[in-house]
């Protein structure tokens, strides 16, 4: 993370925010301590809820719930998990939270600590690509997303800063 940090270090950041869940917070408070900021966390920011698979390997969904395994790797954009979520319900809780966030922080730099499901959501929804193209983008642990709106219509600039990485590229979307 320390890599990163140093990445950002001339960034100037008004906010900072992430998901509820302590290891989020704990890595959006390394680069919100050193500015004096304060790590806003939002229940919205969550990854996709797995539900009844959750922490289950793949073999045991397979032996478990068939159906949802193949579904999952035929169209893994679209599967609902067994009592859990599906990608459009990602992007309903993300997107408006997201949307008041750009609103409230208007022409500032702000940074998201979440999660890559809820990563792939924003993609989705500033790119308008298929969702299914998302899953095309590899994201690690500590990657870093650069989203700049370059139109007030909402087009926007997307570069990613593979953790560990020298430099930022486009995201292929």
């Amino acid at each position: 993370m320390a890599r990163c940090a140093a990445r950002l270090r001339r960034m100037t950041l008004s906010a900072v925010a992430a998901s509820d869940f302590t290891r989020t917070i704990a890595s959006a408070d390394y680069f919100a301590r050193p500015r004096g900021l304060p790590v806003q966390t939002a229940p919205a920011l969550r990854e996709i809820h797995f539900g009844a698979i959750e922490g289950l390997t793949f073999a045991e969904v397979e032996a478990r719930y068939p159906a949802t395994a193949r579904e999952w790797v035929a169209t893994p954009a679209t599967v609902r998990f067994p009592e859990g979520e599906c990608f459009a319900d990602v992007q309903a809780r993300v997107i408006p939270w997201v949307t008041s966030w750009l609103h409230d922080w208007q022409d500032r730099t702000t940074l998201l600590v979440i999660h890559s499901g809820t990563i792939r959501a924003l993609l989705q929804w500033m790119t308008g690509c298929d969702p299914q193209a998302t899953l095309s983008i590899r994201i690690a642990y500590g990657d870093v997303f650069r989203c700049t709106q370059a139109t007030p219509a909402g087009n926007w600039q997307l570069e990613q800063l593979p953790y560990g990485g020298t430099g930022w590229t486009p995201v292929p979307l």
